[in-house]
């Protein structure tokens, strides 16, 4: 995935933090390189909306939940992302090109 859109995808949630009617979105990364997996974060804030370079991001998954489904799922589709849905989960890929778009 270019980075046009890890960023417009990172902007939506960043956005949308802080308002009310969206339930918490968490997400964590998996680092391309080393493989490392970030602890769960539900803080979008770390990443801003300026555009910047996420060469190193494997995937980035989000938590589904009752509550943040129909936003979360709305959202890629509308960003037209690479991804899969498991156990809860809604894993986007940087790089995969063998899974399906949201």
């Amino acid at each position: 995935m270019n980075d046009t859109k890890w960023n417009e995808l990172f902007a939506v949630f960043y956005q949308n933090e802080c308002d009310g009617n969206i339930p918490l979105v968490r997400w964590r990364t998996k680092d391309l390189e080393t493989g490392f997996i970030s602890d769960w974060d539900g803080t979008w804030t770390h990443f801003g909306c300026e555009p910047r370079s996420w060469k190193n991001i494997g995937c980035l998954q989000i938590e589904l939940t009752e509550q943040n489904r129909e936003f979360v799922l709305q959202e890629l589709r509308r960003i037209h992302v690479p991804g899969t849905i498991s156990d809860g989960i809604a894993t986007i890929y940087g790089y995969r090109q063998d899974v399906d778009y949201f």
